[in-house]
């Protein structure tokens, strides 16, 4: 279950990423640095956790 939530995770903030880029070429940078501090904490958080 964790495998898939991880897979969905991983989805969900590529989704965002890829959405603000589209929105960086307009000229609209503000998702794409909401995607990335979210890139950055979630799996900040979630890959340096112990095993």
């Amino acid at each position: 279950m964790k495998f898939a939530l991880a897979i969905l995770a991983y989805l969900v903030i590529a989704l965002i990423l890829g959405a603000g880029i589209l929105l960086l070429v307009a000229g609209k940078p503000w998702l794409l640095i909401v995607g990335a501090v979210g890139f950055v904490v979630a799996f900040g958080k979630i890959g340096c956790m112990p095993h």
